[in-house]
């Protein structure tokens, strides 16, 4: 039987990170980072392997006095809809709270999914932190598909 994994990754598998981002970039439903991006902030990913293969990962964006961003969440097609995302949020949620975050968020096009874990959804104009970090580059800025989303502490 074979188990997944939950870990940090290694810098030399921001690649594979890459790849499942750029899958999901390519639908529409996620923003591409690029490798030396993914690279260099590494740190802040966590990962779900199975066979010793990256098959998901999530990431968060720390914006200072305790308000951080959940990003970057990305599946494999094959292992979508087992549950592997959810344990990714948890996951990285534990990890939050045990450092001292005080709000998390995310935006998504899938808000089902994480008012299955947790979160509430919010206006986006709570978030302005967001807003002025990447949301005034999007060229969808003024036509948003994404639901905000904050975690219930």
């Amino acid at each position: 039987m074979n188990f997944i994994i939950v870990r940090k990754p290694f810098v030399d598998e921001a690649e594979a990170i890459n790849a499942l981002m750029r899958a999901h970039a390519d639908k529409g439903v996620l923003l591409q980072r690029d490798v030396d991006e993914i690279r260099n902030a590494i740190d802040t990913f966590i990962v779900a392997e199975l066979n010793e293969k990256v098959i998901g990962a999530v990431s968060r964006y720390d914006y200072g006095q305790g308000l951080i961003e959940v990003r970057s969440l990305v599946v494999d097609d094959e292992h979508g809809k087992g549950g592997i995302g959810s344990v990714l949020v948890k996951n990285l949620i534990r990890v939050l709270l045990r450092d001292g975050a005080k709000k998390i968020f995310a935006l998504s096009y899938s808000p089902d999914f994480f008012k299955k874990n947790g979160f509430i959804e919010v206006p986006k104009e709570t978030l302005p932190e967001k807003i002025w970090k990447d949301c005034r580059f999007c060229k969808d800025r003024d036509n948003c598909g994404e639901t905000a989303l904050v975690y219930k502490i």
